[in-house]
């Protein structure tokens, strides 16, 4: 056989290797992720929870467009690789396509129908301003997307659809920024897969929700029970001192008491977290209402409420006190008053009123990572209290560098006058106060060292110390708080009347704090994942600019060159 046949012989082999290479990858399709922080690869609870799916799901991107920005079309190619991997996992069961809402393209009935989409669904554009040498321009991006799950009930399609918003809102970095658009990366598969998992129908964990105590009524945490009910069983119910009746619920929540807690009734809460429960407690320090001061122009604050609610001495117990006191912060939010204007019609006049501090998160744990502004009403601050061995606490809420706190020792009046003669700068010398703790580890039984015999029925045991147990304590009540309209219409929880905004940061860190309290790991490990931001250094490209360039261009030109002078050279 000739060279000439030999080199035949090797160019069909070669053909034929590549065809069937290709054949194979098509129907045997593996992704290999080299990335050292795994970002092209699904967890295993992503995994698990997609199994679970018994349905279609479609899912429409809004952040299209040639015009975009060139970090929000990194954004979208990283979107783009994670509904992938999501397609790879389902197949047929999921699609997923990109639009481009300012595209020409669309007719009015369909920009219409689109703009009502994202009122319903809750999506949000963003300006971005985008300044270049020549001029500064102002570009509309929606770097969110619909999710379209369908399912087959009783021989009927059951259509449910769930709005994202996937660029991060948090207020330790500008919307825009390398940094929040990589944090938002991080977030996408949490983002994706905490949506999927509200059309999981059956329910493994339940909440429960205490009454009984002057609790806040249902309709004024409906807002927040709506929410839990994608992910959870959510109950209501009252202790009556029934030992061992909160035992079968993943996470208690206490919102807001205002009477006194029994015996009893302490003795099954602490019983309860010896047994290895999760509590979330909100509580007010001190007792005092908005509404008062807006009707009758002033009221009284009135001290430890903590204290005269029965609950003071187990938390003292278990390493923590809320204290009576109120905080002041000039990060804060305001209320409108109405006024009269020189015509005498009505005018509205906007206030600072430091009593109802703006709280951002440090990110310095799980559960407040990159999460939006949090809206307070009349907080007080927390102490950690001694060493408590085998207990961890962390501090997940403080105030901003510029707030103070005001002892209530006895009844302190607050009027509306104090808008007009706010406390000079110079007083808010307190930084970063706590108003919010995640406690977790063994506790120590607030009864240890009492007499119980008549609160243990027959055969139960008394637990002196805890299993490994939870327990986050804010002290604010009004924190997980919707507002009730005068016709009982439910509006989304972080809504603030007196000044017309929605604080998203109020959901958000709620609902992490339970997914953490209830144990919910997969959730949780998605939530914290990490990738590794690889910044360029634009002082160096900027300085060296040309050289980059010029590298650029002529290096693979003289690789090819010299090549091709190899080969030349080893034929001849």
């Amino acid at each position: 056989m000739t060279v000439k046949q030999k080199n035949r012989v090797f160019f069909w082999i070669f053909v034929v290797f590549v065809i069937v290479l290709n054949i194979l990858a098509s129907v045997f399709y593996k992704r290999i992720d080299l990335t050292q922080d795994k970002r092209y690869t699904l967890s295993p609870y992503t995994k698990q929870v997609l199994s679970q799916l018994d349905g279609k799901i479609h899912v429409t991107v809004y952040l299209s467009g040639s015009d975009l920005p060139i970090r929000f079309k990194h954004f979208r190619m990283s979107i783009k690789d994670l509904l992938d991997e999501f397609k790879l996992y389902m197949g047929k069961r999921f699609s997923y396509d990109f639009v481009n809402p300012m595209s020409r393209d669309l007719t009015p009935e369909q920009k219409k129908k689109l703009y009502e989409d994202f009122r319903n669904l809750g999506i949000v554009p963003l300006v971005y301003q985008e300044v270049s040498n020549v001029e500064a321009k102002q570009i509309q991006v929606f770097p969110s997307a619909k999710i379209t799950f369908l399912t087959t009930k009783n021989d009927s399609i059951v259509r449910q659809e769930v709005g994202l918003n996937l660029l991060n809102k948090d207020p330790n970095f500008e919307p825009a920024s390398e940094q929040n658009i990589n944090n938002s990366e991080q977030t996408l598969e949490y983002k994706f897969v905490k949506a999927f998992l509200s059309f999981i129908a059956k329910k493994s964990k339940t909440v429960a929700f205490v009454e009984g105590h002057g609790e806040l009524p249902e309709p004024f945490v409906l807002a927040f029970e709506k929410e839990l009910s994608q992910y959870y069983n959510v109950k209501r119910g009252v202790i009556g001192g029934r030992y061992g009746i909160l035992d079968s619920f993943n996470v208690v929540i206490i919102a807001k008491p205002l009477e006194r807690f029994s015996k009893a009734d302490k003795f099954v809460i602490d019983q309860y977290l010896m047994k290895g429960g999760s509590l979330l407690l909100l509580l007010d320090g001190v007792k005092v209402g908005m509404d008062s001061i807006i009707y009758y122009n002033k009221a009284f604050a009135f001290p430890a409420l903590v204290s005269e609610i029965g609950l003071e001495d187990m938390l003292f117990r278990y390493g923590v006190r809320v204290n009576s006191d109120l905080v002041q912060d000039l990060f804060c939010s305001t209320i409108r008053l109405v006024g009269e204007a020189p015509n005498g019609q009505k005018q509205y006049h906007t206030f600072l009123w430091p009593y109802f501090p703006i709280l951002v998160t440090k990110n310095n744990h799980v559960i407040n990572k990159y999460i939006d502004y949090i809206h307070t009403n009349f907080i007080s601050s927390i102490d950690t209290i001694g060493k408590r061995p085998g207990l961890k606490r962390t501090i997940l809420l403080t105030t901003s560098e510029f707030s103070r706190k005001i002892p209530i020792n006895f009844p302190y009046e607050i009027t509306l006058d104090e808008v007009n003669h706010l406390p000079p700068k110079q007083l808010f010398t307190q930084k970063n106060i706590p108003v919010a703790v995640l406690l977790e580890g063994r506790f120590k039984s607030a009864f240890a060292g009492r007499i119980v015999k008549d609160l243990l029925p027959q055969n139960a045991r008394f637990l002196p110390r805890s299993k490994p147990a939870k327990m986050i304590v804010v002290a604010d009540g009004d924190i997980i708080r919707n507002e009730v309209s005068y016709d009982g219409k439910i509006m989304p929880l972080g809504f603030d009347h007196f000044s017309g905004k929605i604080f998203n940061g109020n959901k958000q860190f709620l609902i992490n704090a339970v997914n953490y309290l209830a144990g919910d790991q997969g959730i949780m490990k998605l939530r914290s994942r990490q990738f590794t931001l690889r910044v360029l250094d634009k002082q160096r490209v900027s300085s060296q600019y040309f050289l980059w360039i010029t590298l650029a261009l002529v290096l693979p030109l003289l690789v090819m060159l010299i090549l091709g002078l190899l080969v030349g050279r080893i034929r001849f």
